[in-house]
C-alpha cells in the first residue's frame, strides 16, 4: 500500500477571481512542495472556476459547488477529499511565507504530541502595507487559557494532523462563522496545540472581511463555542443543543430586514473604527476608512456622528489624524 501524502492544502473560495492568483503563486513558491492542493469553489458567480480550470499544478484538484453552501460546508468538502497526513488551511488572497509549510511540517514531525500548529500573523492592506502585527501565544497551556476568551489562531495559517481532525469530527456546520474557533477549542481539549514564533502568514485586511462586516454575527457564534466548551469542561458533555442554538443565531441574522441589516453593518464598522484607533499606529490610519463604511451603510446611527465629532475635535486640538487607505475588498463568508 503506498505511503499517504505528507500534506494536503485546502482552500475554500467564493468569487475569488481577482484575488486567488496571489495565493496560488505563494503556494507555488513554497520550499516544501510534497503536497496536494484542493480548492473548493463554493458557487462563485464570477470567473473563479474558469481560473481554476486553467491551472496546471501537480496534484491539484478543484471541486465546484453549483450553489453557495457557505465556508464551513465547503471546508468539510475539502477535508473529505484530502489524503494528506497533515492538512494545512489557506484563505484566498492571503500570502504565506515561502518556508511556512516546510517549518510547520518539520514542527509536527518533531512534536508528535502536537495536533495543531499555527504561526504569527500580520494584517496587510491592498498594497501590502502593514496594518497590524498579531502576537499569539506559542505554548499549549497559554493557548488553552487564551482560547477561553478569544481565538488564538489565524484560520488560514494552521496545519493539523488528519487523525486528530477525524477524532473530533472536523468543522461543525451549525457554525456559519467562528467554525474554526469551535474546532480549536475541541482540539485543544484532547491534544496539544502550538503556534510557531515566526510570522509566516499575511492576511488581507478589508471592510468586507467576515470578522469586520459580520462582526456581531461572528461574535454570537464565538460565544456559543465558548458556552459549549464550558459545558464540556464542567459536565463532560454539551447540554445546549448545538443545532437549535445555531439555527437561532442564523435566523436572527438571515431574517433581518434590509434596513436592519444596514444598521447592523454600520454598528460593526464603527466598532472597528474604534478598535483600530485603540490599537494605535499603524492600524489607526485605517479608522476613518472604516468610519466611511459605517456612514455609507447607515448614516442615522448616532455613534457614527459621535465618532466623527470626537475625532474632529481631537484633530483640531493637535492630535494625530489618520490617512485614508484603499480597501482590499475581501469577501466575507
Amino acid at each position: 500500500m503506498p505511503e499517504p501524502l505528507p500534506l494536503s492544502v485546502v482552500i475554500a473560495v467564493y468569487n475569488g477571481e481577482t484575488r486567488l492568483s496571489a495565493t496560488i503563486e505563494c503556494l507555488r513558491r513554497q520550499t516544501f512542495l510534497d503536497y496536494e492542493l484542493i480548492v473548493i469553489d463554493d458557487g462563485s458567480t464570477d470567473h473563479t472556476w474558469d481560473y481554476l480550470s486553467g491551472l496546471e499544478i501537480p496534484r491539484f484538484r478543484a471541486h465546484r459547488n453549483i450553489a453557495n453552501r457557505g465556508q464551513t460546508a465547503a471546508l468539510n468538502q475539502g477535508l473529505a477529499l484530502a489524503q494528506g497526513r497533515y492538512v494545512a488551511r489557506h484563505d484566498d488572497e492571503d500570502i504565506s511565507d515561502p518556508k511556512r509549510l516546510e517549518k510547520q511540517v518539520a514542527f509536527l514531525d518533531g512534536h508528535p504530541e502536537v495536533a495543531l500548529v499555527g504561526t504569527q500573523v500580520v494584517w496587510i492592506d491592498a498594497s501590502g502595507e502593514l496594518v497590524w502585527q498579531f502576537e499569539y501565544p506559542t505554548e499549549h497551556q497559554a493557548i488553552r487559557e487564551r482560547l477561553k476568551e478569544k481565538n488564538s489562531f489565524a484560520h488560514g495559517s494552521v496545519m493539523i494532523r488528519r487523525e486528530a481532525l477525524d477524532q473530533v469530527g472536523g468543522y461543525r456546520e451549525a457554525f456559519r462563522l467562528a467554525q474554526d474557533y469551535d474546532l480549536w477549542l475541541r482540539l485543544a481539549e484532547q491534544h496539544q496545540v502550538a503556534n510557531l514564533p515566526e510570522t509566516l502568514y499575511k492576511m488581507r485586511f478589508s471592510a468586507q472581511m467576515a470578522s469586520v462586516a459580520r462582526n456581531a454575527e461572528q461574535a454570537a457564534y464565538a460565544q456559543l463555542a465558548r458556552q459549549l466548551a464550558v459545558e464540556r469542561a464542567e459536565s463532560g458533555e454539551e447540554k445546549t443543543s448545538l443545532e437549535a442554538a445555531g439555527e437561532e443565531i442564523a435566523a436572527r441574522y438571515t431574517q433581518m430586514s434590509a434596513l436592519a441589516r444596514r444598521a447592523e453593518q454600520s454598528r460593526n464598522f464603527v466598532n472597528w473604527a474604534e478598535r483600530l484607533l485603540w490599537w494605535g499606529e499603524p492600524a489607526a490610519r485605517y479608522a476613518w476608512t472604516m468610519w466611511s463604511y459605517a456612514l455609507l451603510a447607515w448614516p442615522f446611527d448616532l455613534r457614527v456622528w459621535k465618532f466623527a465629532a470626537r475625532e474632529a475635535r481631537r484633530r483640531f486640538q493637535g492630535g494625530q489624524g489618520q490617512t485614508d487607505h484603499a480597501d482590499a475588498g475581501k469577501s466575507g463568508d
